[in-house]
């Protein structure tokens, strides 16, 4: 039976490998220690080596992170390292062993499941909701990811911003007057509805609409594929939102990047 932890792990490399493998430039990788899923597009996000293994030792961390950063060194992309903190042997500080590999933090994440999801209350007053059938509202989900995490997403348009990356899958679009202010997309993703790219307007947030972005996609994908368990990966601002969803822990992971790409680098 899989574990909580490899469950959150095998959603993320399904996921990622789902995402980065629709670019057509794209290099995939299973060197064992570390599952490299390169998009190669000029964003870390949709570039990302997974590390994998079990009581790994300072020294197999870092050892895994130099596997992965001499793979990496000619893809000309930043990138992301993937640490799961469950993995790691007792005592044993990632951000310490990885930073004698020229590796930062940069953002920590919480694996997570909902079984069931927690009934919904009202919809805001004004919030229209839909899936979107064409390349337009497809790129908006994009565009708000852009303008809420304050990244330059704009080369990713071409895979996740065109409506044929969405076909099998639920992205959500909310609108207030016509204007594009939250999002949520859930991708079908090996038994599971995995729940991605949540993103509310910032000079819209705290008015529910990402939440009911998020449930309007969840809903699209029950409705074709059944009330199927939930796993997302949240920050730590969207964290307390999923817990009164249903979300349960799973696992907690950090993304590292190169320090070669902080700065301009």
């Amino acid at each position: 039976m899989q574990d909580d932890v490899e469950l959150s792990l095998s959603q993320i490399r399904d996921t990622w490998r789902l995402m980065c493998g629709a670019s057509p430039g794209h290099a995939i990788e299973d060197l064992g220690p570390v599952a490299c899923l390169f998009s190669r597009l000029p964003i870390p996000f949709f570039n990302l080596a997974v590390v994998n293994g079990r009581d790994l030792s300072f020294e197999a961390l870092q050892a895994h992170a130099g596997t992965a950063r001499a793979w990496a060194a000619d893809k000309g992309v930043p990138w992301f390292l993937l640490v799961t903190h469950e993995r790691l042997r007792p005592g044993d500080d990632a951000a310490v062993a990885l930073d004698g590999c020229g590796l930062e933090a940069a953002m920590p994440l919480t694996g997570m499941l909902a079984r069931r999801i927690a009934p919904a209350g009202t919809v805001p007053a004004g919030l229209r909701l839909r899936v979107p059938q064409d390349d337009a509202g497809c790129a908006a989900v994009v565009d708000l990811n852009g303008l809420a995490y304050r990244a330059p997403l704009e080369a990713a348009k071409p895979i996740l911003g065109r409506r044929r990356f969405w076909q099998e899958h639920f992205p959500a679009v909310g609108t207030v007057d016509g204007a594009p202010v939250s999002c949520a997309a859930v991708l079908m993703v090996s038994g599971h509805r995995y729940v991605a790219m949540v993103a509310t307007d910032p000079a819209q947030q705290r008015r529910g609409y990402a939440e009911a972005a998020m449930r309007h996609a969840l809903q699209a994908a029950a409705e074709a594929h059944g009330e199927l368990p939930s796993v997302l990966h949240a920050t730590e601002a969207g964290r307390p939102l999923y817990e009164r969803m249903g979300y349960a822990t799973l696992s907690r992971h950090t993304f590292f990047i190169d320090q070669a790409f902080l700065d301009g680098g």
